[in-house]
C-alpha cells in the first residue's frame, strides 16, 4: 500500500521588531497640542481665553 504525502507547513515568519520609541517633543510634551492665548482689538490685548492648536515642532505627532 502507498503512503499518502502530507502538505507541507506553513513557513513561519519571523516576528516583527518594534518601532523605534521617538522621545516626546519638548514643546508639547508628546501631546501634540499647544495652547496659546487669545489676542483682540487693534491694540492685541488679551483676554482670559486660550484655544488649542498643533503643535508647530512636531506637527501634532507628539514625537521629536
Amino acid at each position: 500500500m502507498a503512503t499518502t504525502k502530507k502538505p507541507p507547513a506553513p513557513r513561519r515568519r519571523p516576528p516583527k521588531k518594534p518601532a523605534p520609541v521617538s522621545p516626546p517633543c519638548g514643546t508639547c510634551a508628546g501631546t501634540g497640542e499647544t495652547t496659546t492665548a487669545v489676542r483682540v482689538g487693534r491694540k492685541r490685548r488679551e483676554i482670559g481665553a486660550t484655544q488649542s492648536a498643533l503643535c508647530p515642532d512636531c506637527f501634532g505627532t507628539g514625537t521629536a
